[in-house]
């Protein structure tokens, strides 16, 4: 039975509150500092070096500053390694913006055709209000930025670098969404009053021509062909001449991406173990890659994490960041922070709940390129982070193996550690997931 507050109820609340020396205190402390600062364990953080038993990647950190580019960034530091063990290079960066300039060309146009296909259902229709909410945002996927490099290919941060823009989206993601939206409602216009295909195809190109300008006058023009030359680390000089992205991507990043594959973890509720899963209206491209997710136990994560680390390569994860994370010193812990000394409640339920009820979801995405191991086993895990080199141990953080298996929900593996179960299992069809499932990355 729904009832109001009860002013006798509000007075017992009060009373029983100010007679509480602890959350007096507590009252004080947070008021002062900040929740979190008020109740961090110490102890929690100080307890472990930051030193591991492998470790692939040291380089300097990169910064994606205020956008939502985790993925991105991620995936291009996966890149960069291979590429400087392959060419000898140290600190080699790759641009961000320019796969960015792709990516949201390519997924307003991907838009486009979902308003189109959709445009005889109503706006209220839930698909349909779906997409008009967000047409376009930064977030992504390691399947959509595979789609952009096999279709744009690669150049060096040098080619094209960050703008005011890139480094800070919130105005273009405002303006940009509303043009969409604007765009939206002509497109389902034309659909609706029976526009032949040529019309809708001469919308289209007159609609991606100037989302080509905008993004150009935000992020730059992307460059058609650069010449290359590098010293690598013993001082040797090295040029590849004139090429284009496309064709340095294929000449100079020694690695094929259809060796690597997406694992998830979401436990019970009806996501089985070695079922592989898609999921609705995921792409940045028309033609992009389909994204294909395994979903395996965290043991056999670890496991598989564990084998591509010991031979020296670092592992793309995603994770939800914000649960219990200390952003100055990089832990990521359970048992951080003190809720129930503190406040007197406990937060969490177990990993499927968390995810079902919306308390936890895939948030962010960085580099796993270390492991402290104790008899075999991982203790703790260097993370290389995209948020600067002024967080965290210079830019790295350490990530607990508790916390790993509680909010770690997706990473890419090489394949060739897979097992013949799981092989058979990812090559299957999948079961598709409904677009507003919280592991669509779009």
């Amino acid at each position: 039975m729904l009832q109001d507050l009860d002013p006798e109820d509000l007075k017992k609340m009060r009373s029983d509150f100010l007679e509480n020396d602890k959350y007096r205190n507590t009252q004080n402390a947070v008021m002062e500092n900040g929740i979190k600062k008020s109740i961090t364990n110490k102890s929690v953080i100080e307890s472990h070096p930051f030193v591991f038993s492998i470790d692939v990647d040291s380089d300097d950190v990169m910064n994606q500053k205020h956008s939502g580019r985790c993925w991105m960034f991620s995936a291009m530091n996966f890149i960069r390694h291979h590429v400087e063990k392959e060419h000898h290079m140290k600190n080699f960066e790759l641009s961000t913006d320019y796969m960015f300039f792709y990516d949201k060309l390519e997924r307003a146009n991907y838009f486009y055709h979902n308003v189109i296909d959709t445009a005889d259902q109503p706006l209220s229709d839930r698909k349909v209000n779906w997409l008009m909410h967000t047409p376009q945002q930064d977030g992504g996927d390691w399947s959509l930025l595979v789609s952009l490099m096999e279709k744009y290919g690669v150049v060096p941060a040098s080619v094209m670098g960050e703008t005011a823009v890139s480094a800070n989206t919130t105005e273009l993601n405002f303006a940009f969404n509303r043009k969409l939206q604007k765009d939206a409602m002509k497109l389902r216009n034309l659909v609706n009053s029976d526009a032949s295909d040529e019309k809708l195809a001469s919308e289209l190109r007159r609609m991606n021509s100037e989302n080509y300008k905008i993004l150009a006058i935000s992020f730059g023009t992307p460059p058609e062909k650069f010449n290359f030359s590098y010293r690598d680390e013993n001082n040797q000089y090295h040029t590849i001449g004139e090429v284009t992205p496309l064709e340095f991507f294929k000449k100079f990043v020694d690695i094929n991406l259809n060796d690597y594959v997406e694992l998830m973890n979401i436990p019970g509720l009806g996501y089985k173990y070695n079922q592989v899963y898609t999921i609705q209206l995921s792409k940045n491209m028309v033609d992009g890659i389909e994204n294909r997710y395994l979903n395996v136990s965290m043991d056999e994560m670890n496991k598989l994490m564990l084998e591509q680390l010991k031979d020296g390569t670092p592992v793309w994860f995603g994770c939800d960041v914000l649960q219990e994370y200390n952003r100055p010193t990089g832990s990521l812990e359970l048992g951080l922070y003190d809720w129930k000394r503190s406040f007197g409640f406990s937060l969490g339920k177990d990993k499927a709940e968390r995810f079902e009820y919306g308390e936890s979801l895939p948030t962010h995405a960085m580099l796993i390129c270390g492991v402290e191991l104790h008899d075999n086993k991982p203790i703790n895990w260097k993370i290389q982070n995209s948020w600067g080199n002024k967080v965290g141990h210079l830019g790295y953080f350490m990530m607990g193996e508790k916390w790993m298996n509680a909010y770690t929900y997706e990473i890419v593996i090489n394949k060739k550690y897979l097992s013949d179960q799981q092989l058979s299992a990812y090559d299957k069809e999948p079961i598709e997931l409904p677009y507003y499932n919280a592991f669509n990355p779009i």
